[in-house]
């Protein structure tokens, strides 16, 4: 076998037309990325400001929905009323990340200063372990007083 005979025993025709094929398909590419190397150059010369446009374009838009809030007293006694409610629908002991979540979700005002003044008062007391008891002594005491 010799001659065209050969080359197309041996799939020459297939392979120098695949080769043909990538060799046209990586000059196509290498001119096309030649050509739009301008515009690259450009975007990377004003980075900051395609960022910050790319940032505006991909937020979220923030929707505010008004909120009833429950109208809490100013008093010491009212809040510590309200938080006596929240924790007896908890077990004890109790998580005091989850009834501060507890309290922004019923809207309560205040939660995180409301939590503060009731473990300054004694009213909510830590077990050593990472959870919290609320001592219905101090509670009834304080409730006594009025």
């Amino acid at each position: 076998m010799k001659g065209l005979e050969a080359i197309t025993f041996y799939n020459g025709w297939n392979i120098s037309a695949t080769g043909i094929c990538i060799v046209f398909t990586a000059l196509v590419t290498l001119s096309f990325i030649i050509s739009q190397l301008h515009k690259g150059l450009i975007i990377w010369e004003k980075k900051d400001e395609y960022i910050k446009k790319a940032g505006k374009l991909f937020s979220r838009t923030k929707k505010t929905v008004p909120r009833r809030k429950i109208k809490a007293s100013e008093s010491f006694n009212e809040s510590a009323r309200q938080f006596h409610v929240l924790i007896q629908s908890m077990k004890d002991p109790f998580s005091l990340p989850k009834l501060i979540m507890l309290a922004i979700k019923i809207d309560l005002m205040r939660p995180h200063s409301t939590v503060n003044d009731l473990l300054a008062a004694g009213l909510i007391v830590p077990d050593g372990k990472g959870l919290y008891y609320w001592d219905h002594d101090v509670y009834t005491t304080i409730f006594e007083k009025e």
